[in-house]
């Protein structure tokens, strides 16, 4: 089963937070507890979700739910809709006795390495503030700006905001992902492009994501027409079928650290993809200047 985008157009976020939390714990009056709102109201949820949806969800019993078949694939999309839908990440929360608020806004999933020694830092600062990131499309962050509602900002370096301001900049050196179980044959091989292209299925995510546009426009400047086998908008289930072994993937190592995987080698490089890390000169944050200044120190 395939879930579209468009079905999602008359759900908003807090109805896949209600879904998103009762197919985690598999209990709706728990799940009812954690989220603050009653159990009626939460089952309601659950119910005009499966209708606007046309499909069940959930299969219920005395013990408890467990998801259908369409659940577990709308539970995938959940997990990518928190992460790259524009869900808030709270990375710092804590009582804001002092009220002080810091939002960071980035189009990329590989911006938290970056910047992470700078965030640290500015905890031992300002210990009560809250922080927020937000992972969204330049054209929604351009629309937060403007609100007063964000003050660094991580982007592609193609991506143009007039009031951005760039104080480092970084590039990512995609690689190509296998199973070390499945393709042991491959730990020490170099590899071209042909042999990979000929020889082995891709797992690989839709043209959603930056780093798959970066291939597909490498592809093409070689004339190279070329479908993977596998493709979908959930990185966890990319990661799970790379590692199970049914295909190589693509993308920044740091993402498949762990002796699951192999780095493979290869005789050609991907183009590197390159990042801007900057404040919102418009902001009116008075912490950003701390802020700024940490993250100078980290070029």
């Amino acid at each position: 089963m395939e879930l579209g985008d468009k079905m999602f157009n008359n759900i908003n976020l807090n109805t896949l937070k209600y879904f998103y939390e009762v197919a985690s714990i598999k209990n709706i009056t728990k799940a009812s507890e954690n989220l603050n709102v009653s159990q009626p109201a939460l089952t309601k949820a659950i119910k005009q979700l499966e209708s606007d949806l046309n499909v069940q969800l959930f299969t219920r019993s005395k013990k408890g739910v467990a998801l259908t078949d369409a659940g577990e694939v709308l539970y995938e999309y959940t997990v990518s809709a928190f992460q790259k839908l524009g869900s808030t990440l709270n990375v710092i929360e804590q009582d804001r006795q002092s009220g002080g608020h810091l939002y960071i806004g980035a189009t990329t999933t590989n911006f938290l390495e970056p910047i992470l020694p700078a965030l640290d830092e500015f905890r031992k600062l300002y210990p009560k503030i809250k922080i927020d990131i937000v992972l969204e499309e330049i054209e929604v962050l351009d629309k937060y700006s403007k609100m007063g509602k964000l003050d660094i900002l991580i982007k592609n370096s193609y991506e143009e905001m007039s009031n951005f301001e760039s104080i480092v900049d970084f590039d990512i050196q995609d690689h190509f992902i296998a199973s070390k179980r499945e393709y042991p044959e491959l730990a020490n091989k170099v590899l071209s492009l042909e042999e990979l292209l000929r020889d082995y299925p891709f797992v690989l995510l839709s043209n959603i994501t930056h780093g798959r546009r970066n291939f597909d426009a490498y592809l093409k400047n070689k004339n190279i027409s070329f479908k993977p086998a596998y493709e979908f908008n959930s990185y966890s289930l990319c990661r799970e079928l790379i590692r199970s072994g049914f295909g190589i993937g693509i993308g920044n190592p740091i993402h498949y650290k762990g002796s699951e995987f192999i780095v493979l080698k290869t005789d050609f490089s991907l183009p590197k993809r390159s990042f801007n890390i900057g404040f919102i000169k418009t902001s009116k944050n008075g912490c950003l200047k701390d802020f700024k200044e940490l993250l100078k120190k980290r070029k």
